[in-house]
């Protein structure tokens, strides 16, 4: 499972690849020249789309084409952008040290705090978010999708699957058994285009490798 390249933190249009995050996704594309990919599925973001297609090309040009990509929506990130819409006026409201982050343009710092509190609110199922998919609807989704890959595919095959740090954090937990909040914490960790590997019999899922970036140098390491 591989995590997109850097997208356009902080922009008007996140789902955009930075330049970096398509070096990341060349990176990687080489890295996985040699590796017999079977199959390549994609979350239908752009950012996953470009990821994909980008690591692709690199891979071509280092000797292997790999199969086109399968889009599937299952691979879709939860709806982090639009609940933190809804949902940081009233947080910068009863958070003093929020306001204050905001108010002193740390937009960065700002993020990861109201992304903290947002997200574990939403895992434990007391974050109003009105028609916005649940926790438990985003995490149900993720599994089919992994399970209708795992299905398709059956034993004995390579497959890429290129999505955003939500659903590999379910994949991860489908593995560990995680509760709900230490589930989102594991997306936290994820780096840009790092490559997390499970390996399936059937439906039983084991973590074999979690958020490798070795074949990044460290100017294109990056977690936002």
């Amino acid at each position: 499972m591989i995590r997109h390249g850097q997208a356009s933190f902080g922009s008007d249009d996140y789902d955009v690849l930075s330049a970096r995050g398509v070096e990341q996704s060349r990176a990687l594309g080489r890295q996985l020249a040699g590796a017999g990919i079977d199959a390549v599925y994609s979350g239908p973001r752009r950012r996953h789309l470009d990821t994909a297609r980008h690591l692709a090309a690199a891979a071509e040009e280092a000797g292997a084409r790999l199969p086109d990509p399968v889009t599937m929506a299952e691979l879709d990130e939860f709806p982090a952008i639009e609940m933190f819409r809804l949902w940081l006026p009233k947080l910068a409201a009863e958070d003093a040290e929020l306001a204050a982050l905001l108010a002193a343009g740390d937009s960065g710092r700002a993020a990861l705090r109201a992304f903290d509190q947002v997200t574990r609110a939403w895992a434990r199922g007391t974050l109003d978010v009105g028609e916005l998919e649940s926790f438990a609807a985003f995490a149900a989704r993720v599994a089919g999708g992994l399970d209708a890959i795992t299905s398709a595919e059956g034993r004995g095959r390579r497959v890429l699957v290129v999505t955003s740090g939500g659903p590999i954090s379910v994949a991860v937990r489908g593995c560990l058994d995680l509760g709900d909040e230490p589930t989102l914490r594991v997306a936290l960790a994820l780096a840009n285009a790092s490559t997390t590997e499970i390996k399936w019999r059937g439906r039983e899922m084991t973590l074999f490798g979690f958020n490798h970036v070795h074949y990044l140098p460290r100017e294109l390491l990056t977690y936002r």
